[in-house]
This record gives structure tokens, C-alpha cells and sequence, in this order.
């Protein structure tokens, strides 16, 4: 499968890996298997990697899979999501998808670094983390 994910326990945030060409049916047997693991919970921050991914060739297939990424996401239920991708038409893309899913879900960056990622990511979860008093 083309989509996998792990949750780092330590720091309770969710890598998700992708590569190739990625049908609905992977986003699907994806989504089943995030749904049947107990670490990932409601509002898991996520980091993407996308480097690997072969890019859609049209906006129609960014539309189409910003509309079932994001349903995917909805239905996960996470909370902030880094993307990291490697070249210009990959962050384009990944820019067009945080355009298509900003109201949806708008606590979304897109990144050329692992590293930029995930500092963005902890920063999101400290303004979680210190918005929230019960915490």
C-alpha cells in the first residue's frame, strides 16, 4: 500500500508516508486502518510526507483528491497537518489542496523540510497546549 502511517508515542504525533501513484481504494484501506489504531486519537497533529508521491496531472485530479482528503481528514478528526513535498509542482499542488480545504480544515502547511515541519507542528501543539487550562 502506498499510505502508511505510524504515531510516535513520545510525542503523540502521527507520520503518515506516502509514494507512487495513490488510488481512492489506498485512501480508503488507509483510513481503515488509522480508524482500527488505538494511538491515533481526535486532534492528532500530522506531518505528510509526500516527497515520493507521483503528482496529479491536472487540477481536476487536486480537486478531486483535495475532496477526498479532506473528507478523510473530517473523519479522522486531526488536528494540525504539516505536508512536506520536494519540488515546485509538488508544493504547488500541496498549495492548491490548502486553498481547496481552508475552511474545512485550516490549520494546514505546506513545507520543503522535514525539519520546518515539524517545528511548525510543535508550535501548533504548544498553542494547543496553552490555550487549553485543563491541560
Amino acid at each position: 500500500m502506498p499510505v502508511e502511517h505510524m504515531v510516535d508515542e513520545k510525542t503523540g504525533i502521527m507520520r503518515v508516508r506516502r509514494w507512487g501513484e495513490i488510488t481512492t481504494h489506498d485512501e480508503e484501506a488507509a483510513l481503515k486502518r488509522r480508524n482500527k489504531d488505538p494511538l491515533v486519537v481526535p486532534n492528532i497533529p500530522v506531518i505528510v510526507d509526500c516527497r515520493e508521491v507521483d503528482p496529479p496531472e491536472t487540477t481536476e485530479v487536486v480537486q478531486y483528491i483535495a475532496n477526498q482528503v479532506t473528507a478523510l481528514a473530517a473523519d479522522l478528526d486531526c488536528g494540525p497537518v504539516a505536508i512536506v513535498v520536494s519540488s515546485d509542482v509538488e508544493y504547488g499542488m500541496a498549495r492548491m489542496y490548502m486553498a481547496l480545504t481552508h475552511l474545512k480544515h485550516p490549520n494546514t502547511m505546506v513545507f520543503r523540510s522535514n525539519d520546518n515541519a515539524l517545528k511548525w507542528l510543535r508550535k501548533q501543539i504548544q498553542k494547543t497546549y496553552s490555550n487549553n487550562p485543563d491541560s
